[in-house]
């Protein structure tokens, strides 16, 4: 059976499709919707991280994309040596959130900033005394983030997929 319906229902249609649509849209049009997918880190410290020396490590969260293609540009003594001055300089469009691991710990849940979500960049800075762990790391695409530090350098690992 066929039913016809009338340029009246149509309309309506028409109009309710557009109204779901500007709904649906509306968090990401409005800012709402948040930019990266960090959910939470943890971190965890081989017995001999950094040949058994604690590391410094930094997870600057990014709001200005000309801020996070600098940035990622520096390795990890790079942004150590720098920080401050980077810190003064983009303080409106970062925030960093640091912490020193000892070997043979477990930081089982970084704090993460209020306003994480809202960071289209995040990138990791760790102070390895080898080259292998100085590299910089861009972490947006993880949600359930496990930072394993090694003798040498680092390993990125999504925990949902262990």
């Amino acid at each position: 059976m066929i039913k016809a319906y009338g340029r009246h229902s149509v309309h309506g249609l028409c109009y309710l499709l557009i109204a779901l649509s500007v709904i649906l849209s509306g968090c990401s049009v409005l800012g709402l919707s948040p930019l990266n997918d960090v959910r939470s880190i943890r971190i965890e410290a081989s017995a001999d991280c950094n040949r058994s020396m604690p590391v410094a490590i930094d997870f600057v969260f990014i709001s200005d994309e000309r801020v996070a293609r600098l940035l990622a540009d520096l390795s990890g003594p790079d942004w150590f040596s720098r920080k401050q001055e980077l810190v003064m300089r983009y303080d409106k469009q970062l925030e960093v959130v640091s912490a020193e691991v000892v070997p043979l710990s477990v930081m089982s849940s970084l704090p993460l900033p209020d306003d994480h979500s809202r960071a289209g960049n995040i990138l990791m800075f760790a102070n390895y005394l080898g080259a292998e762990g100085q590299f910089v790391a861009q972490l947006g695409q993880f949600r359930q983030l496990k930072v394993l530090l090694q003798r040498e350098g680092y390993r990125l690992i999504e925990m949902h997929q262990e």
